[in-house]
């Protein structure tokens, strides 16, 4: 057997996920906080009239980094997962009735899948508080 360290499969397969999940709420989270007005566009006409739009917009762009970050690096993944996943359920049933937006409801359905799947995923590798 050489020096070199070997991996599991389960280990590479859990950390690809994560970090797929991770990159896709960071990078919307950063996206959202730095031009809340061009989202705004996305935002249920009910959360508009409790809240103003760009601050909606800015706190989900907050929640969407958070989440992203805990799923990165395993700070209590279980709960961020589960957070992810519930945010993704609401965030595709807002699609589906107030845009009719398909191709993204797809790929957002794809994500949620992901999500749940750290979610049932009882390998911790890497975790903070997994």
């Amino acid at each position: 057997m050489s020096g070199r360290m070997r991996v599991k499969k389960e280990y590479v397969r859990h950390l690809l996920t994560r970090i797929g999940v991770a990159l896709v709420f960071i990078t919307f989270g950063i996206w959202e906080m730095t031009d809340p007005k061009y989202w705004s566009a996305f935002l249920p006409a009910f959360v508009a009239g409790v809240i103003s739009p760009p601050t909606a917009i800015l706190i989900h762009g907050i929640l969407l980094l958070a989440i992203g970050a805990a799923i990165l690096t395993g700070f209590y993944l279980r709960i961020a997962s589960a957070l992810a996943v519930i945010m993704l359920i609401l965030i595709v049933l807002s699609l589906m009735y107030l845009t009719g937006y398909i191709q993204i409801v797809i790929r957002d359905t794809a994500i949620l899948l992901l999500a749940l799947s750290i979610f049932f995923d009882e390998t911790r590798y890497l975790c903070i508080k997994g």
